[in-house]
């Protein structure tokens, strides 16, 4: 992001001043004086290596130059936005939506020739470098620049100067010096606690050297590279996949009942549904919060397994899960979160051991049925929450209601609040369920 403020944060990394060699005075964009110490380095050093990688996993920019950046603009974690909002990046707040949700930071102390001076408060630095590596990935302004680098380590070129050449291609417009800018993390990038123009033995690039490579499914069709899969069996996450563009949608297999299906999925962590279940409890206002926290954690392990949220494709479901009779299996198509008909296909019983074709996926949508993952939802609970969109009623079939499931759980994804999650805790508390 184009920032003058990054200036003197960027000077002082690139010289290599130690913290403690500052003077008392607290810089508005300095590390706290003091810090960071050697050891304080080393930590944040590993500490966000760590996130990098992961991140280069997740959405296939660079974990080196992330890594990297982060050291550059926190200060190593010491600036008064690392300290207070876990903002490791100067990313700025724009609007609670562009921040998927979260609240801001005022930094007091910045000078008016720096418009905004408001930024994203993340929830700890594994969500900072999440939120920012997906935006990297994903805004016009950087995608390119992502989708070149992916060809590059695809075709097993020189990784190190396909990293620098991302870190060019996104300094502008990234930082409002982009040349400056793009020394000063190379420079972090050879030699992360010691900036240098010489690579060191322990520089960054061995980070995006081990980093598994994203599946071609992520990238324009020019970008070719073999599918890699997890241990649960799932494809790299598809950032292009049909209106979840830019988020990490994973191509897996689902087994129930003796059947094996396949399918898209948002799959939350369950450390993020841990956080929509506390908001929804709050949201509701309930008395009881202990109460509200184990119903909902029943419901969401009723409805999605506890997890599965899916875009696409099949799932194999016991009949009477899935409002049958019976033990045996049925296949529901999903589309949006929720279970769907088309012309040629509804709930049924699997053929020969099998669901319909993937076919399905492509065809128009005849019917959205009542119950939306990952929490089970419905129309009615909707509109007791407050819900203000015409989504229709249970058995209407309305298809308004996936586009209104699709957007609240897109809002959800980088958030605390779960708009589906609150509105079952809403509609309980209001109908006497909860207290």
């Amino acid at each position: 992001m184009k920032n003058v403020t990054l200036a003197a944060v960027l000077l002082a990394l690139a010289t290599a001043i130690p913290a403690t060699a500052k003077a008392d005075a607290w810089g508005c964009y300095d590390p706290k004086p003091g810090h960071p110490s050697d050891a304080e380095r080393a930590a944040f050093i590993a500490e966000v290596s760590t996130l990098a990688v992961k991140a280069e996993h997740d959405y296939g920019v660079p974990a080196a130059a992330v890594a990297a950046m982060s050291m550059v603009e926190s200060g190593y974690g010491w600036t008064r936005t690392a300290l207070e909002a876990n903002n490791l990046f100067g990313w700025k707040y724009v609007s609670a939506s562009a921040a998927g949700g979260r609240t801001s930071y005022t930094l007091a102390c910045q000078p008016p020739e720096d418009i905004n001076n408001h930024y994203v408060v993340f929830h700890d630095r594994a969500d900072a470098i999440d939120f920012v590596a997906h935006k990297l990935a994903t805004l016009a302004a950087y995608k390119t620049d992502r989708d070149a680098y992916q060809m590059q380590v695809s075709q097993h070129g020189d990784v190190r100067a396909a990293i620098k050449a991302w870190v060019a291609g996104i300094s502008d417009p990234y930082n409002w010096k982009p040349q400056e800018y793009t020394r000063t993390v190379i420079r972090i990038m050879n030699s992360p606690d010691a900036p240098s123009d010489t690579e060191a033995s322990n520089n960054l690039y061995q980070l995006s050297d081990t980093a598994p490579t994203i599946a071609k499914s992520n990238l324009s069709p020019a970008v070719a590279m073999t599918p890699t899969t997890d241990k649960d069996g799932c494809q790299s996450p598809d950032l292009h996949y049909p209106r979840w563009e830019g988020f990490p949608v994973r191509y897996c297999p689902y087994n129930d009942v003796g059947i094996t299906t396949h399918g898209y999925f948002l799959n939350p962590s369950p450390d993020k549904v841990t956080k929509w279940i506390n908001t929804a409890c709050a949201d509701a206002a309930v008395q009881d919060v202990a109460q509200c926290i184990k119903w909902l954690r029943r419901e969401v392990q009723k409805a999605s397994s506890g997890k599965y949220f899916p875009v696409g494709g099949f799932i194999v479901e016991k009949a009477e899960d899935a409002g049958g009779v019976g033990q045996g299996p049925l296949c529901l198509l999903f589309r949006d979160g929720i279970t769907i008909a088309t012309d040629s296909w509804d709930t049924s019983a699997p053929i020969n051991g099998k669901c319909g074709s993937g076919s399905e996926d492509q065809q128009p949508v005849k019917r959205a049925k009542n119950y939306a993952r990952i929490a089970s939802t419905s129309r009615e609970e909707y509109y007791a929450a407050g819900g203000a969109e015409d989504v229709g009623h249970s058995g209407s079939g309305n298809k308004h209601w996936l586009d209104v499931i699709r957007e609240m759980y897109q809002r959800a994804w980088n958030s605390d609040r779960n708009e589906l999650i609150s509105a079952r805790a809403i509609a309980a508390k209001k109908s006497g369920h909860l207290k």
